[in-house]
């Protein structure tokens, strides 16, 4: 039996002494921000190009696209607290409307005009700052919404053709008025100025005779 040779005992690597413990890489906190806009800026969008398209969809469909419209804008009008909703178009109206709103604002003419009339003869002077029956003047001069009140003593005679007259006999009413001081009433002005009656019932609704 062959002896091996003795080989010289090779000592395992040493241990390196403890180190401390290995720390986590700091955490590094990054915010993404839009750029030019700086940190806690609130990004608002301008809607209004939608708007304009959805009213386009609108006009284009005959309406079909305005409940989705109307229900858009209200969205919007909730994430923008304050904004004003915008208009939505409205339904045409039908003739039986629109006879029904004239009626009513012939019959509040009606209602101004005898307001204004009677003020004008329990108040002449009143009536007079507040540019009652002066048809000849701009709107701007008279503050008071007479209904359509003619002063016949003092408008000029191109103002009397309102009530049907020729300019001939409007000319001859103002040559009239200067000569006898002014009128009374329709009546009066009928019988001075030889009309024929069927201008009495006009010259009584429209006419004032402030004297």
């Amino acid at each position: 039996m062959t002896e091996q040779p003795h080989q010289p005992h090779q000592p395992y690597p040493p241990k390196l002494p403890p180190g401390p413990e290995a720390q986590p890489p700091p955490a590094v906190n990054v915010h993404l921000h839009h750029h030019g806009v700086p940190p806690g800026a609130v990004v608002v969008r301008d809607n209004s190009s939608i708007h304009l398209f959805h009213l386009i969809l609108t006009v284009l469909s005959c309406g079909a696209w305005a409940p989705i419209w109307i229900i858009h804008a209200i969205v919007m009008a909730v994430k923008q607290p304050g904004a004003p909703l915008p208009p939505v178009p409205g339904a045409p109206m039908t003739p039986e409307q629109k006879n029904r709103m004239a009626l009513e604002q012939a019959h509040a003419r009606i209602r101004r005009r005898q307001e204004a009339r009677t003020l004008a003869m329990q108040d002449p002077l009143t009536a007079r700052e507040l540019m009652i029956g002066r048809t000849d003047m701009p709107p701007d001069r008279r503050p008071y919404d007479d209904g359509g009140l003619i002063d016949v003593n003092v408008v000029p005679a191109q103002e009397l053709t309102r009530f049907g007259l020729s300019m001939q006999d409007a000319e001859r009413i103002v040559r009239l008025r200067a000569e006898t001081g002014g009128f009374s009433s329709a009546e009066d002005l009928a019988v001075v100025a030889n009309l024929p009656p069927h201008l009495v019932p006009e010259l009584r609704e429209y006419g004032l005779f402030l004297r």
